[in-house]
């Protein structure tokens, strides 16, 4: 059964973020867990949080096993988050990266309640998303064989953070049109947690890019 405004929408919405909250925390102890690993330990991380992302894809449905592969999927994607961290931290500074990531905080959760409560349907942004989503993949694959810098750098961060942007308009506003089954949190926990931190990255690259020029 799923949920809607007329049926009950509130309480699995209030799960959904309870939920949210918890695996941010999660997500933090797996940050505090980064600062104890080896740089060489990023890569291997990296390669676990996309396989935990398709494994909570395919077992999305069982309720148990979804919830410990979140959480696990959240300590991995924190550690990795502490890696990236740290190297903005030492190219821009401490003081802009804490800046940089409370305005991408606080665009975030105002695109997530204006999503939530309008009456503007922004699920026919989907396709659009997803194809841009694709050429973000794409084109972050070529910059390993030809690096970006200078415009390029700016406009391919520029790229990610509007991408992101409209998936925190389309993932909000797509629950709360359609609503959901209780079932399905721990995928959308993961859905919403990765549109947050994907804009805080992007937001970081972008600002990097304008100091490096």
């Amino acid at each position: 059964m799923n949920y809607s405004h007329s049926s009950g929408y509130g309480k699995p919405m209030q799960k959904l973020m309870l939920t949210f909250f918890f695996a941010l925390l999660v997500s933090i102890g797996g940050m505090y867990l980064g600062t104890m690993l080896p740089s060489a330990a990023r890569i291997p991380l990296y390669i676990l949080e996309i396989g935990l992302i398709i494994a909570i894809i395919f077992l999305r449905k069982s309720k148990a096993v979804g919830y410990s592969l979140m959480y696990a999927f959240m300590i991995v994607s924190g550690a990795v988050l502490q890696f990236s961290l740290s190297y903005y931290i030492a190219s821009m500074g401490t003081s802009i990266v804490i800046q940089t990531v409370a305005v991408a905080v606080i665009v975030y959760a105002g695109l997530a309640i204006y999503a939530t409560y309008t009456k503007e349907d922004f699920r026919f942004l989907g396709g659009f998303l997803f194809a841009s989503l694709i050429g973000l993949v794409v084109l972050g694959l070529m910059q390993f064989f030809f690096p970006f810098g200078g415009m390029m750098e700016t406009l391919y961060a520029g790229f990610g953070l509007l991408v992101f942007i409209g998936y925190t308009l389309y993932d909000f506003n797509r629950m709360s049109k359609e609503g959901f089954d209780e079932s399905e949190i721990p995928m959308m926990v993961v859905n919403i947690y990765l549109d947050l931190v994907n804009m805080i990255i992007y937001a970081l690259r972008f600002v990097k890019s304008l100091l490096d020029d």
